[in-house]
């Protein structure tokens, strides 16, 4: 079989991969996110035993990459690096998703602290806590 058709054939099979999984995978960015969307707002974030969570931003065109939190005191933060394609989106919009599991929660980004600012933080991040959404 030429090369040329493995080719083709790879790329078809990564990309059928990637639209069949509804998010990120790895480092991959991916689209909206799929799973059972829960609307019971989450007073403590606790429970979550992930080693990452899928985050949706944008919802016009939802864009989603896999990263690191941090639960403190039952709330769930993030800390986005500047730069990245994500920060940008929160900072144009605030309502964002996030998948634990098959679980999908609709969030507001809220900004908490700026570089520096957080104890235990990266001192070159920005931080927020992704609270319920109040509407």
């Amino acid at each position: 079989m030429p090369s040329r058709v493995i080719a083709s054939c790879t790329f078809a099979l990564s990309a059928s991969l990637l639209l069949a999984c509804g998010g990120p995978i790895f480092i991959i960015p991916g689209g909206a996110l799929a799973g059972t969307v829960v609307t019971q707002p989450v007073d403590d974030w606790c429970f979550v035993t992930d080693w990452f969570v899928d985050l949706e931003t944008r919802p016009e065109d939802p864009y989603s990459v896999e990263l690191n939190y941090v639960v403190r005191e039952g709330k769930l933060y993030v800390d986005p690096a500047e730069g990245r394609t994500w920060l940008e989106h929160i900072r144009r919009n605030p309502m964002v998703r996030v998948r634990f599991g098959d679980k999908v929660y609709p969030l507001e980004a809220v900004l908490v602290g700026r570089p520096g600012e957080l104890e235990g933080f990266d001192t070159d991040r920005f931080i927020y806590r992704l609270d319920p959404r109040s509407s």
